[in-house]
């Protein structure tokens, strides 16, 4: 499983859902879904990735994690 390690980097810069989303430009309820703890999601698009990437200064390798089944 795919998961996003957004909450994890929010956490540790201090910076909320409502930051993030000021930060992107995306809007409120897309941004506060994308920092859940769990990081589970369904789907994102490339425009998103990269607003994430630009707002964290990022590479994208560091946004998400892969996890293998049963270990999650």
């Amino acid at each position: 499983m795919v998961r996003l390690r957004i909450h994890q980097l929010m956490q540790a810069r201090h910076i909320s859902a409502y930051a993030l989303s000021k930060g992107t430009n995306l809007s409120y309820p897309s941004a506060y879904r994308l920092s859940r703890a769990g990081g589970v999601f369904g789907r994102m698009h490339a425009e998103t990735l990269d607003a994430l990437c630009g707002f964290f200064n990022l590479q994208p390798g560091r946004l998400i994690e892969w996890v293998p089944k049963g270990e999650g």
